[in-house]
């Protein structure tokens, strides 16, 4: 296995781990990068990998090295709010392509708005949310939108049964909960609460309606340009009907009493908690629904399969892959959808179990 020009920072966490061991079995040997220099080393002598390199989100300039020679970096080590802007910072400036795991809608938004053009300047592909999270609907979205003419209404549906989270997951869940959520109404981006507005939608394994409530997705931020005519876009996650009764109301608690000495506490807590899922992961099946709306027509692009973070291990290797490819289709900071073709993307994870289908009504 020979070694090739792919960093991967956040190695040691639970979806580092996933991406290593996928790149590695695509042939890729990549360098595995974090803050703790004897756990890298502890795993790159378990998976044979050719080197470790030491950096600290938190101390930016230990970043300077770390992405040196790099053709390609993959971000796992969040919250990205408080960790991700330095690594995608000094990837940017190594002028590595890049590709991160967040499911956080604010902070994208943010990365977008302030390295967009430098990355287009210097031909890197920045590639935000290429995980299960996003990855995946803003796939669905845009196939949905390109088969609905006049397009106006785009609306991702996310259900997953049974999910069990790692760390990573629930740390950046704690940041975002009792942040506002962007949505676009009437063409333009705004705030409005997480979980404030409720859909109906029924998944083609079922043959009765589900409740979804809106939440901050990354669809949202991209979208807009998958035509002229998307006038109003939200996600929203399909949840029990009792849960549908309150979450607004939990959601809007969270945001006064989430305070910066509670969440070093609550903190706390997940780090000493489990490490992340354990093989039931794998049993655990997932859906993602794509709804267009046009006058008088609408489209639904479903995916669907089992084991979000395989699917997002998969994701980043294959996405990593084919940066050092030259595959992208654009430079800047981008999108999954916006960066590759979504059904050649959609269709490169059959081999992951990944299914999906387009209904027109």
């Amino acid at each position: 296995m020979k070694p090739s020009p792919l960093v991967v920072y956040g190695a040691t966490g639970f979806t580092g781990r996933l991406v290593v061991d996928e790149a590695r079995r695509r042939g890729i040997a990549p360098i595995l990068a974090g803050r703790n220099r004897a756990a890298l080393e502890a795993m790159a002598e378990e998976v044979g990998a050719p080197e470790v390199r030491v950096g600290d989100a938190t101390e930016p300039r230990t970043l300077e090295k770390v992405f040196d020679g790099a053709g390609a970096v993959v971000s796992c080590a969040g919250p990205f709010a408080r960790l991700g802007e330095p690594v995608l910072r000094a990837a940017i400036d190594a002028g590595a392509h890049y590709l991160d795991t967040t499911g956080e809608q604010l902070w994208m938004a943010r990365m977008m708005d302030l390295y967009s053009a430098e990355a287009e300047r210097r031909g890197v592909t920045a590639i935000l949310a290429h995980a299960f999270e996003y990855a995946i609907g803003d796939c669905a979205a845009r196939i949905a939108v390109s088969e609905t003419p006049g397009a106006e209404t785009v609306e991702v549906v996310n259900r997953v049964d049974a999910f069990a989270a790692s760390r990573g997951t629930k740390k950046s869940a704690l940041d975002v909960l009792g942040k506002p959520a962007l949505a676009v109404v009437n063409g333009r981006r705004r705030e409005e609460p997480q979980l404030a507005h409720r859909a109906r939608v029924r998944f083609p394994d079922e043959d009765w309606d589900r409740v979804a409530l809106s939440y901050g997705g990354g669809e949202v931020l991209s979208a807009p340009s998958f035509a002229p005519t998307v006038r109003t876009v939200r996600t929203y996650l399909a949840v029990p009907a009792p849960i549908a009764a309150v979450a607004p109301w939990v959601a809007r608690g969270a945001g006064a009493l989430l305070g910066p000495r509670l969440l070093r506490r609550l903190d706390a807590r997940i780090d000493a908690g489990a490490f992340g899922p354990g093989d039931e992961r794998r049993d655990q099946p997932w859906w993602v629904l794509a709804r267009v709306r046009a006058v008088g027509r609408q489209t639904r692009v479903t995916a669907t399969g089992y084991d979000g973070y395989g699917v997002t291990g998969v994701l980043c290797a294959l996405g990593a892959e084919w940066l050092l490819a030259g595959r992208a289709q654009r430079a800047g900071v981008v999108t999954s959808a916006q960066a590759f073709d979504p059904r050649e993307l959609l269709d490169a994870l059959a081999p992951a179990g990944v299914g999906w289908r387009i209904d027109r009504d």
